[in-house]
């Protein structure tokens, strides 16, 4: 102990197991803090050096003390706004609750012109998807328009078809689906990808000032889930989206600090696979980086920032519209998903965003995907040098081992959803018929691998995909499994009727409540603590603030009401965390 200290910390979180998650995973005892910074770590006798008369000093009585969680992928702002003004589907996971609280929302607000919402899970409709007839007879003089949980189709009832021009005889875009009816050939109601725009485009923007009440009322939920970085995924160039952030960061109110990522779009830049060779796009890819490199500079806050740029390189298998190397099995016309970009266009676009020292994020689900999108990486890095680009895949669903090494190689970045590396009714309803038994269960959601490749793996939610709460992403990530919590909800009065383990047995059958495989795949609790902490700090280049408990970075710390390493895999889910500080400020109790 330094018997000349002089300084004397602002708050002091003693009698603790103190996880630091620095180099050596070591543990501690207490942590002192001040200015917003950590002072010091160490045992209970030697954090008392830095107590002072004016000192909060907190006994915690042996509650595991952690870095606080950063989630590296997901989309707050717009989905606060869908939670607080739309139609929230959530919680409730069949046709007929569906139903019933879009007609609640309806009848509660009859002057609307229009109706949005979301949050409907496409397992619970067969191939075609919802019906465009069921939303009619809750509306049929105004649009109604209702995203899926994933954000990757749209249910539309007759009206707001019509409005969008949308007819038996309307082709499928470049990028995208419209289901027909089977019989008809009518729109059936489910728009996916691209084919969404044009409904979209019907419904007003929020204000800024929505956005704003959004992401306040966010930040209470996700600093009681022990949550203070996040990544918004997709910002695009609208002033009073991106200006919520901006003005709520300069008048500091927020207690979350966010990064983000320019949306890149074929529909805005061309390059689009499949797109028609007279097609004009909105801007070039260089005015668009232009653009987006100028509104970055004019971020200069720590708490909002947006160093990267966001591309889709597929979309997602359960709209059969991830790119695969096999092809879906459920059809018989040798579809393999959609390709998003060009490759030459994708190879320039990824050089130039390089070139200007910006980070690449991409979605990647199929191993198509992954492969050709590595191609363009590869090439950028080829033309303009190795650097510390910290490029990332964000989801990783399906990748084969030669690219894992590339992604290596590279230095890149995995981001990684374990509350989707499970047997759920999406595996059975969507994957393992449209994968087919080897791809579904094998070949999904690889974890341990990238970790041991030496890949930077990190955690996301997705949001509002999945709603964040790490203690169900650290059980999921150690056993590939449902907790029993979301596993009741889902199988609502089913449950019972299954028997639910976390245990391997070999291939499962149609139905059953068993992990994902392979084995070889799960976490352990410390590599999730890992993923869930200074990883996610790594991926976000913020690893020398953020992460790990130690001196000298920002006061971003929880308390848990449990030890996650000494506790029974079940109890994690049910962990509850006591207390979050943001930059040494407490924002969080559960007092």
């Amino acid at each position: 102990m330094n018997k000349n200290i002089t300084e004397t910390a602002d708050l002091v979180l003693t009698n603790a197991v103190v996880y630091t998650v620095d180099n050596d995973k070591s543990t501690a005892e207490a942590v002192a803090v001040a200015g917003g910074r950590i002072m010091a770590v160490g045992s209970a006798i030697s954090i008392t050096a830095y107590i002072g008369a004016d000192t909060e000093v907190i006994d915690l009585g042996g509650k595991l003390v952690m870095p606080a969680f950063v989630d590296t992928h997901m989309h707050p702002a717009k989905s606060a706004v869908d939670y607080l003004f739309g139609i929230q589907l959530r919680g409730v996971f069949t046709r007929s609750e569906y139903l019933e609280k879009i007609r609640e929302f309806v009848e509660q607000h009859p002057d609307l012109e229009f109706y949005e919402g979301s949050g409907f899970m496409r397992s619970v409709f067969d191939e075609t998807g919802p019906r465009k007839e069921d939303l009619d007879v809750i509306a049929a003089d105004k649009p109604i328009s209702i995203f899926s949980v994933d954000g990757h189709s749209i249910w539309a009832n007759s009206k707001a078809l019509k409005m969008a021009g949308i007819t038996k005889e309307t082709p499928d875009p470049p990028g995208g689906l419209i289901k027909k009816d089977p019989l008809t050939g009518e729109p059936s109601g489910l728009l996916s990808e691209s084919a969404r725009w044009p409904v979209m485009e019907l419904f007003p923007e929020p204000t800024k000032e929505q956005y704003k009440e959004s992401l306040l009322w966010l930040q209470k939920w996700f600093n009681s889930q022990g949550l203070t970085t996040c990544h918004d995924a997709i910002v695009k160039f609208e002033p009073d989206y991106y200006g919520a952030y901006e003005e709520l960061a300069r008048e500091g109110r927020l207690t979350v600090r966010y990064r983000g990522s320019w949306l890149v779009t074929p529909e805005v830049v061309g390059g689009g696979d499949g797109q028609p060779e007279d097609f004009v796009p909105e801007m070039s890819i260089d005015e668009f980086i232009a653009k987006g490199i100028k509104l970055s500079d004019s971020f200069r806050t720590p708490y909002w920032q947006i160093k990267s740029f966001k591309f889709f390189a597929d979309q997602v298998i359960e709209e059969e519209t991830g790119f695969l190397k096999e092809p879906y099995l459920h059809r018989n016309d040798g579809w393999y998903g959609i390709k998003v970009w060009r490759q030459d266009a994708l190879n320039e676009a990824f050089r130039k965003v390089d070139a200007a020292g910006f980070n690449i994020h991409t979605h990647q689900i199929g191993d198509a995907a992954a492969a050709y999108a590595l191609d363009a990486l590869e090439y950028a890095r080829t033309v303009n040098g190795p650097r510390d680009s910290r490029h990332t895949f964000a989801h990783v669903q399906m990748i084969e081992k030669d690219d894992i090494k590339r992604m290596a190689d590279m230095g890149m970045n995995a981001i990684i959803a374990p509350y989707w590396s499970v047997i759920d009714d999406y595996y059975w309803e969507l994957y393992y018929p449209y994968l087919g038994a080897e791809r579904a269960y094998m070949g999904q959601y690889p974890a341990a691998g990238l970790m041991e490749a030496g890949i930077n793996t990190s955690i996301h939610s997705d949001f509002s995909v999945t709603e964040p709460d790490f203690g169900s992403a650290i059980y999921s990530a150690v056993t590939r499994t449902q907790t029993e919590k979301v596993f009741r909800q889902e199988k609502g009065e089913r449950a019972d009727s299954f028997i639910r383990t976390t245990d391997y047995s070999g291939n499962p059958e149609p139905g059953m409540a068993v992990p994902l495989g392979p084995e070889e795949e799960c976490l352990t609790p410390a590599q999730a603590v890992e993923a869930s902490t200074i990883n996610g700090a790594w991926a976000e280049y913020l690893e020398k603030d953020l992460g790990s408990i130690e001196a000298g970075k920002l006061a971003d710390i929880i308390v848990l009401d449990r030890n996650l390493f000494e506790i029974d895999i079940e109890e994690v889910p049910e962990m509850k965390v006591l207390m979050t500080f943001f930059e040494g400020r407490k924002v969080y109790s559960a007092e």
